[in-house]
């Protein structure tokens, strides 16, 4: 633990001033009489209606009070004082992070008269410039969830735009569930909070997602002013928990969906298939009440308890389009693809010879394999592909339709327990766990292809309230949570040698799966070894409000730490790539043919990458402290002013053991500098003199005085400021709000970099630029495995291979947000807001490749520059000959493009490679409209619009470019609209209509409501590569399934595309757009009373009602076979769910 959080934690527990992120909302007001004079002295009394629990305060001298830290829930207010009557407000609805203002009127007379008000509270927003929404309980309980995550109440609220695929959205969908860009902010930089508490993994994904039933409500907030909010460069999601009351409280649901009900995927239906079984089983029980002990203990009033199970049973169709070998192939007969062009000529690996500085092949006889030169191994993998099942294109490709299924089962608990200790003393905890296994990715039924996927999360909080005396309150909190990610393989055991590789390397495997082989245009088969990722988070709050005349005040400390103890087994018993290094010609550099190739070279054998990996272990660490001091001023009755300033830290990430890369020394000589220059010298290129050409460098490792790859992060000092003003020229119905502030994001734990501790070894298929192979799949690796070694090799560790570190100075990104919102109660229950927000983010990051060939060698011609590819990949005399054993930089001649390069001792542009770089930045505008209705006279109503731009500069279009590109960001959505709804019909008891009916005609026509929602929204908007355009107005329709584009307007000759080349065409376009949603979600329920106290609820809910579907984008390679087709459905076909609820 470093200086900083020690001092951190000293600090907070000695003076006991701090807080973290609040999940319970407030009621805040003034005291005064008929003539509006402040009533100082008053005592004020807020009682849960639900557990009798009382809190008190007393009006200052400006008659202004406030009671803090209500759990969200509906409360009862009363105020008395000497010479006025009795004061009692029913039923006041707090929600999470509000602050109800409620003025008190006090009359004159005795103590034991009393006034009651009985109205809800005003919706109208009057004491901050925050802005957001709450899920309430009639939506949370009605609304048709797809999955039943709360979090996905989150994306039909204010300002918010999913971003993933609208598939399941279920507790376990982790990443999926949290996919959201709030504000502006990119996707996965939000905070999301269970009870005020963090609730996210290493990434920001959702690490513990509770059942629905156990939900109060669920607050969404864009922009915060209130400084107790940081750590994030998003919105914040909260979720609250239900806990315990003085009745017995609980349910029993059981959620299905069948097959039968759902309608087919659109691609699986016109390929003329069937769909799978679906099979969908989401069931569980709540209950909760006062903890009870006959003749030995009551504790209504004083404790409680509330529990939760659910679990989820799910086989799910997810069919896949891919490509296997005919029956001719795996023979090596590829005489069927000639009739379609020369291009798919495959060419005789072992006919090469030099011409000049490239190599001429010979093509095989009638695209045949001699079958004596078919690879046993090769062979011996065959079995494991299946015989294609569909026609596909003309070349062959996707003849394959994988009608396959994903299987999960989930199991969840939570517990809680509330204690009401006094009137001054409230106490609660929770525990919490889940636990998830998939079965999925096994397309063609055996152990060649599939993957297990293990999710554990555990997790407790403990929090108290402590009221020291009328106007102060002490919170403490602490919380702690561990998510496991694990995945695990169904060849877990595979003997190789069984497929014909070599003993030794089976006995060198650190994991027995079978090996891994890629091969270009078809389904992989065989997979990488098991991975195990524990992360723990560690939480303490601790707060302090004091209410001083008309400043409530709040200074407070946020403290975590972070751990995570990962192995990843890599490709623990090989892996191996296929692409046509070996198998096109007529020359080396020749365009590739689209298909074939790829094939060919795995049955001779001949691989063009893989590597062997024995892993290592890292056991990592980081520290984040934060102070702030919050001062909400009631400047006049009808202003507020929020002031706030959050200073943050954010310690580096360290590895227990110093195993790990902490920088990268560009400028001290490595083992091979000198002996590279020498041979250099001989044979210069005439692009580099030898006095130019310098290998310098190596990775630096951790050392007792340098354990970080990052240096300490800044003193980051975040200021906010809102203010909330109701004009009374206005008849005090309208609220207008506005505020800006610096938030910064956490960089969170960085994964360590281990190259030495990691070894790789690295599969060299040739030492002379492919004219003869240097190994084949029956011996890949002819000098043996590499043992780790630690960081015994220093700067010379991966030379010949790739390295990556962090910048040494990494920055904490910050955004600037600013809004303006004018909001207007044009009902009791209704108000519309209308209103502006910007957000600027900088110094965001992203990963960059430093060992690029610099831009004056590359063409800037817009077509393909033959002379210039050919130079570049000229094979040269390699200076580094017998300096790189076991790389592909070891050979006699190597590619002339890589002695250009910076560090030409490394591989490739990414051979040395900067990760979490400081130089992108957005810009976000909104302009947002929502018109929210309260639940009342059975009708709840949500509608929300957004109409925004999101800029950003986060990439490079070429790697040696200097200035980033502009362009849309991948979570801009122009338009957003959500209409979200709850109807309760107006027939039964208590309605409209049949209120006096007879008993069993009342239950018939009684309980019936619908819920539901649609939205309508653009696209993500489509990438696209270093491609040839000629021009012309590109139109795009997302609905064209065959042809979304013109292609015609594209070059997509194979043997024309670009390469080694400035690259002009931009990647993104703002009006090039997916497909977009365009849904209807339908709820429809009936409650039938059974007896006093006990109903049946019977719910069907339709998921994309009207079966519309939205595509997936189309395939934007020019020289695919599919160019400009769609080949998805991205989003669900229609689905139905039935469900039965008891609820008591």
């Amino acid at each position: 633990m470093g200086t900083m959080l020690r001092a951190a934690v000293t600090f907070s527990i000695c003076v006991a001033l701090a807080a973290g992120q609040q999940f319970r909302g407030s009621i805040t007001g003034r005291v005064v009489d008929q003539q509006e004079a402040a009533i100082p002295g008053v005592r004020i009394s807020v009682i849960d209606l639900d557990t009798q629990a009382r809190q008190e305060t007393v009006s200052g001298m400006t008659g202004q009070y406030t009671i803090p830290f209500l759990q969200p829930g509906r409360y009862r207010v009363e105020a008395e004082h000497p010479g006025f009557k009795r004061y009692i407000r029913e039923s006041i609805r707090v929600s999470s992070n509000d602050a109800i203002g409620l003025d008190i009127v006090m009359e004159v007379g005795q103590l034991t008269e009393s006034v009651t008000v009985s109205a809800e509270a005003a919706m109208l927003t009057t004491t901050t410039a925050s802005t957001g929404q709450v899920i309430s309980t009639s939506f949370i309980e009605a609304f048709p969830l797809n999955g039943r995550s709360p979090l996905s109440l989150a994306q039909i609220a204010f300002g918010v735009v999913p971003t993933s695929d609208p598939l399941f959205q279920r507790p376990f969908d982790n990443a999926r569930i949290s996919q959201f860009s709030m504000g502006g902010a990119p996707a996965g930089t939000n905070e999301l909070l269970l009870d005020g508490a963090p609730d996210t993994t290493t990434n920001r994904r959702a690490a513990f997602s509770p059942p629905v039933d156990t939900v109060q409500e669920v607050k969404v907030e864009t922009f915060q002013v209130d400084a107790a909010y940081g750590s994030s460069g998003g919105g914040t999601v909260n979720i609250v928990s239900r806990g315990g009351s003085n009745a017995f409280h609980g349910t029993a649901y059981d959620f299905n969906q069948v097959s039968k009900t759902a309608a087919t995927d659109f691609f699986v239906n016109r390929a003329g298939q069937k769909k799978t079984n679906l099979v969908y089983n989401q069931f569980g029980l709540t209950a909760g009440g006062p903890v009870r002990i006959p003749r030995l203990f009551d504790g209504r009033n004083k404790v409680f308890f509330y529990f939760a199970y659910e679990g989820i049973k799910h086989v799910n169709p997810e069919p896949v389009t891919t490509t296997v070998p005919t029956a001719r192939e795996r023979e090596g007969d590829f005489s069927a693809l000639l009739p379609l062009g020369s291009t798919y000529q495959i060419y005789d690996p072992l006919s090469g010879a030099r011409e000049g500085s490239r190599i001429r092949r010979q093509p095989l006889p009638g695209n045949v394999i001699p079958r004596s030169r078919l690879n046993p191994i090769a062979l011996n993998y065959l079995q494991y592909y299946p015989a294609p099942n569909q026609p596909g294109r003309a070349d062959g490709r996707d003849n394959f339709l994988a009608n396959s299924t994903r299987r999960e089962d989930f199991n969840s608990e939570v517990g809680r327990m509330d204690f009401n200790i006094s009137d001054q003393h409230k106490f609660f905890f929770n525990i919490r766990h889940n636990e998830r296994l998939q079965d999925r990715g096994n397309y063609f039924k055996n152990i060649a292809t599939g993957n297990f996927l293990n999710r554990i999360n555990w997790g407790s909080m403990v929090d108290d309230v402590y009221t020291i005396n009328p106007t102060t309150v002490l919170n403490t909190r602490a919380n702690w949570m561990r998510y496991t990610d694990g995945g695990y393989r169904p060849s877990l055991g595979f003997d190789q040698t069984k497929l014909g590789f070599p003993a030794s390397l089976a006995a060198a495997s650190s994991q027995a799966v079978m090996p891994q082989v890629s091969i270009g245009g078809f389904q992989t088969l065989g997979t990488t070894g098991n991975s195990l990722t524990p992360f723990d988070q560690f939480q303490v709050f601790v707060s302090l409000n004091k209410i001083v005349r008309s400043h409530s005040l709040k200074v407070g400390t946020d403290l975590r730490l972070l751990r995570e103890s990962a192995s990843n087994l890599g490709s623990s018993s090989g892996s191996y790539s296929f692409s046509t290094n070996w198998t096109r010609g007529p020359l080396d550099n020749s365009t590739a043919a689209p298909l074939g190739q790829e094939m060919a070279s795995f049955l001779l054998g001949l691989p063009t990458g893989g590597q062997y990996d024995v892993a290592s272990f890292r056991t990592n660490q980081s520290s984040y402290a934060a102070f702030f001091v919050q001062d909400d001023w009631k400047v006049r009755r009808n202003l507020t002013l929020n002031l706030g300033l959050r200073y943050e830290k954010e310690m580096s990430t360290t590895e227990r053991f110093d195993r790990q890369l902490v920088g990268f020394d560009a400028t001290s000589p490595n083992s091979v500098t000198a002996r590279a220059k020498q041979a250099y010298a001989a044979n210069p290129l005439p692009e580099l003199p030898a006095a130019q050409f310098n290998p310098t460098g190596g990775g630096v490792f951790a050392t007792s005085s340098r354990r970080s790859p990052t240096s300490t992060g800044s003193k980051l000092f975040s200021p906010r400021f809102g203010f909330a003003w109701v004009p009374q020229a206005l008849g005090g119905k309208t609220s207008i709000r506005g505020g800006l502030g610096v938030f910064f994001f956490t960089n969170g734990l960085l994964a360590s970099v281990q190259p030495g501790y990691f070894q790789t070894t690295q599969f060299v298929p040739t030492l002379d630029s492919y004219l003869t192979p240097a190994a084949t799949l029956s011996n890949p690796f002819p000098e043996g495995i590499r043992k780790p070694v630690g960081n015994a090799l220093g700067l010379d560790t991966f030379l010949g291979q790739s390295v990556n570190f962090y910048r040494p100075q990494l920055a904490n990104p910050y955004s600037l947000r600013w809004n303006l919102t004018v909001q207007r109660e044009v009902a009791r229950n209704m108000v519309v807001e209308g209103g502006y927000m910007g957000n600027h983010a900088i110094r965001l990051t992203a990963n960059r490749g430093q060992n690029w060939i610099p831009a004056q060698f590359l063409s800037k011609l817009p077509y393909r520059d033959q002379p210039v590819i050919d130079r570049l990949s000229a094979n040269v005399p390699n200076p580094f000959r017998d300096l790189l054993p076991g790389t592909s930089l070891n050979g006699s001649t190597v590619a002339l493009n890589q002695l250009l390069r910076p560090f030409s001792q490394f591989s490739g542009d990414n051979g040395v490679r900067l990760d979490a770089d400081n130089f992108g930045s957005s810009y976000f505008h909104t302009f947002q409209f929502r018109v929210e209705k309260r639940m009342s006279s059975g009708v709840a109503l949500m509608v929300n619009y957004q109409y925004s731009r999101l800029i950003e500069k986060r990439s490079f279009l070429n790697p040696s470019d200097t200035a980033t590109e502009k362009r849309v960001a991948s979570e801009d959505r122009p338009q957003r609209l959500v209409v979200s709804t709850v109807y309760q019909l107006p027939f039964g008891k208590g309605k409209r209509f049949g209120s006096g009916a007879q008993p069993w005609l009342e239950r018939m026509m009684g309980g019936w409501s619908v819920s539901g929602a649609y939205s309508l929204a653009a696209g993500e908007p489509l990438g696209w590569g270093n491609i040839i355009y000629y021009g012309g107005d590109l139109k795009y329709n997302a609905r064209a399934v065959d042809r979304a584009f013109d292609i015609t307007r594209f070059n997509t000759d194979s043997r024309q595309q670009l390469a080694s080349n400035i690259r002009t065409f931009p990647s993104r376009f703002g009006n090039l757009r997916q497909d977009g949603p365009n849904n209807v979600d339908l709820s429809i329920l009936k409650d039938t009373r059974v007896v006093e106290g006990i109903r049946i609820q019977f719910r069907t809910e339709f998921f994309n009602a009207l079966n519309h579907v939205q595509f997936g984008m189309a395939n934007t390679t020019p020289t695919s076979s599919s160019f400009g087709a769609i080949s998805s459905q991205y989003n669900l076909p229609r689905t139905v769910q039935m469900a039965l609820r008891l609820i008591w």
